[in-house]
């Protein structure tokens, strides 16, 4: 087994070091964000933190206002600690809805939202799922009658089934237009259709956008469920896009500001894909092997970080089944490991190892993703990238 300092075993409280290198911040080569960030999070005084995060947000409204976002692009790649990179990550979703009142019509306020969709499919050959809902108009018809929004009537959805690409960072300057659509009509926005490969459980996420008008200071966006529209909404769009050999299953989350729901989704699509490779994988060990043994560690990628799921059995020869979780900007490693170790404990797996180092992405030797095999932990420590040395 590896080292007792190195590792926990599931039953233990146990911590997981966040894998991303974050650069040391250049003074030289100031950038107004991250200061103000800094700031905020060093100020020990309420009301210092708070004004410093309303300088944050107005300058990131300002930005993206003057359709320039290479300082929030810059702020985002030398952010200095999670915590700076969080923080900024966290205060653009606001400034990106102030910039698109600032930018709409003032006397008709219009609430931008997006509905994250979690979509499972399967077929038995492969097939190329429709990016836009034939019937969008069925959907906001069953929103409606089903309370959602608070109950709000003066809203419209798109059609297009828009993926997470659609509000990267280099579009939201543009896509401050939504706040102001024609009236009555649906923003435009770009679609993205299901590429359903043959045998073989997908999980793709999805978002449908609408804007709503409301009062000043009235917030449509405060559910943290679906509540009586969910259900009947995942059976319309079930059949709106599904037939045939085709199973698809439409999870919608509570809707949210654009890049609320972008961070919402995100992490959405990632407990279900977990939730469908570890209930496989698991059920395969135990048809087969017996009972897996599962490893979790943090290994540091060419694009920031991944919190890794390994299982597998001695008894067999292959190497380990993994399940790879990247790091987006918001994440916490922890969390996603706690995320993890719930979900096992869930599928009775009691032969958890928690790793506490940090791991490259390649293992030298099979030039692959590194994935740990429980019964071959000894010389985990000697592959581990060496002490953080994270600021």
């Amino acid at each position: 087994m590896a080292d007792a300092s190195r590792s926990y075993n599931c039953g233990m409280q146990f911590h997981l070091p966040d894998p991303r290198a974050f650069p040391i911040y250049d003074n030289a080569q100031s950038n107004s964000l991250i200061d103000l960030a800094l700031a905020s999070l060093a100020a020990e005084i309420g009301v210092v933190q708070e004004k410093r995060d309303t300088e944050l947000r107005e300058r990131l409204a300002a930005l993206l206002l003057s359709g320039d976002v290479s300082e929030i692009a810059d702020a985002l790649s030398r952010a200095p600690s999670h915590a700076v990179l969080r923080h900024i990550t966290r205060t653009l979703a606001s400034a990106h809805v102030d910039a698109g009142r600032m930018r709409g019509d003032v006397a008709l306020p219009s609430t931008v939202f997006a509905i994250p969709l979690v979509i499972v499919t399967a077929n038995s050959g492969p097939v190329n799922v429709p990016g836009a809902l034939p019937n969008i108009d069925e959907i906001t018809a069953l929103m409606k009658a089903n309370g959602a929004l608070r109950g709000n009537e003066s809203f419209v959805l798109s059609n297009a089934l828009a993926p997470a690409s659609a509000m990267a960072l280099e579009k939201l300057p543009a896509s401050l237009g939504w706040w102001s659509p024609a009236s009555g009509a649906a923003i435009a926005i770009e679609k993205a259709s299901l590429p359903v490969p043959a045998n073989q459980e997908s999980v793709f996420l999805r978002f449908l956008v609408g804007t709503a008008l409301a009062g000043p200071g009235v917030d449509l966006l405060t559910a943290n469920d679906t509540g009586k529209w969910g259900m009947p909404f995942t059976q319309t769009i079930a059949k709106q896009l599904g037939g045939g050999t085709l199973s698809l299953l439409a999870m919608p989350r509570p809707p949210r500001s654009p890049l609320s729901a972008l961070m919402q989704g995100g992490a959405a699509q990632r407990e279900v894909s977990l939730q469908l490779f570890a209930t496989n994988a698991i059920r395969k060990f135990r048809s087969s092997v017996g009972e897996p043994e599962a490893v979790i560690s943090a290994h540091r990628t060419a694009d920031g970080g991944e919190v890794r799921l390994s299982l597998s059995n001695p008894f067999d020869e292959k190497g380990a089944e993994g399940f790879r979780a990247e790091l987006q900007a918001t994440d916490r490693a922890q969390d996603v490991a706690v995320l993890m170790s719930d979900l096992l404990r869930e599928c009775n797996v009691a032969s958890v190892t928690v790793l506490a180092d940090v791991f490259p992405d390649i293992d030298n030797e099979s030039k692959l993703p590194m994935l740990f095999r429980a019964d071959a932990l000894e010389d985990a420590a000697e592959k581990a990238l060496g002490p953080l040395h994270l600021h």
